[in-house]
């Protein structure tokens, strides 16, 4: 019988793994917001062993992130970032291809100590200056869209000033005429508040959103999943009208002490004291919350192309290599 023992336990523990995922919707588009790591390009042959990693947790699409930039919150110098290249981002879209994953590209704006949420020229005439450089940008990102065959296109992230300052229409008929159909088209609203404001889905694909709300100040389990509850509510309510798919194209957590009171929060995580369990319990509660059969689709930030990054000594975001990376995949596979 003690011979016995080891092969039982073995087979126990790929019994487990083999059944099948908690999640309940499972046509729900899930996955990770994938970026390139400062250690590790796309391009090379290791990082796509953390796309089969990301894979295997029982994620069926990607949000890949591309890069533009501006020097100032007030400035209107729209120009394509060198943080990840064409084809930097050309290799990782082939990767996700390859695992058969449902692709959204997602271009973000760089604000050297700032974010996109900030952006304002300030008149109406910076507004027109800015928006004439971001939409040469971004059709450029269509077209690159077009011809590596991405299923889905981002127009923009967290753009919190711009969305009642620029003309989204013409973007939008300057995007479709490059990037047709079937490619499917959205804006990245900030929070439930910035989806409200945004007045043009009818002309978009989908509604979708980073949802980043507090979940309050002690980190305990129970006092985010009432906050959660709450924030998913109003997500409900405030999409309810549209008729539209949903997708919440960011949401999670840093493994950082206190991270639940401003979970958005992401300068000087390299300071802070690491805290897995809120982070493993936070993904836990939102991974239940948002598998709803109004959810499109769900994506967790961050996934990186080094297979390595995470760890139990890692305060940012991505949940690789840390325990709730196993969340996940309990609720996922």
């Amino acid at each position: 019988m003690r011979r016995l023992l080891p092969t039982l336990l073995l087979a126990l523990v790929l019994s487990s793994c083999a059944a099948p995922g908690l999640i309940q919707n499972s046509a729900m588009k899930r996955g990770f917001n994938v970026m390139q790591h400062a250690s590790m390009s796309w391009e090379h042959p290791y990082a796509r062993q953390s796309l089969m990693d990301m894979r295997s947790t029982g994620a069926n699409a990607v949000v890949l992130i591309g890069f533009l930039k501006q020097s100032r919150p007030d400035s209107v110098d729209v120009s394509r970032s060198s943080a990840v290249r064409d084809s930097e981002l050309k290799r990782a879209i082939a990767y996700a291809h390859e695992l058969g994953l449902y692709t959204i590209l997602k271009p973000q704006m760089l604000v050297p100590g700032s974010w996109a949420g900030e952006i304002d020229p300030g008149s109406e005439d910076g507004w027109k200056q800015w928006f004439d450089a971001y939409t040469r940008e971004i059709v450029r990102y269509a077209r690159f869209a077009a011809a590596e065959h991405v299923d889905a296109l981002v127009l923009g992230t967290e753009l919190v000033h711009a969305s009642k300052h620029v003309n989204w229409p013409a973007l939008i008929r300057q995007v479709r005429q490059v990037y047709p159909y079937p490619g499917k088209i959205t804006y990245a609203a900030h929070n439930v508040d910035g989806l409200k404001a945004f007045p043009y889905w009818n002309l978009l694909d989908t509604v979708s959103l980073t949802f980043y709300p507090s979940l309050g100040v002690t980190g305990q389990r129970d006092e985010m999943q009432q906050y959660v509850d709450r924030a998913v509510a109003e997500l409900q309510q405030a999409t309810g009208s549209l008729n539209k798919p949903l997708w919440v194209l960011e949401f999670g957590m840093p493994s950082a002490k206190g991270a639940s009171a401003r979970p958005w929060e992401w300068r000087d995580l390299h300071n802070a004291r690491v805290d897995m369990t809120v982070q493993k319990e936070a993904i836990d509660i939102w991974l239940r919350a948002l598998d709803k059969p109004w959810v499109d689709g769900a994506f967790i930030w961050v996934w990186y192309s080094d297979a390595k990054s995470g760890t139990l000594n890692d305060a940012d975001y991505t949940p690789q290599n840390k325990p709730a990376e196993a969340i996940i995949r309990r609720y996922w596979r």
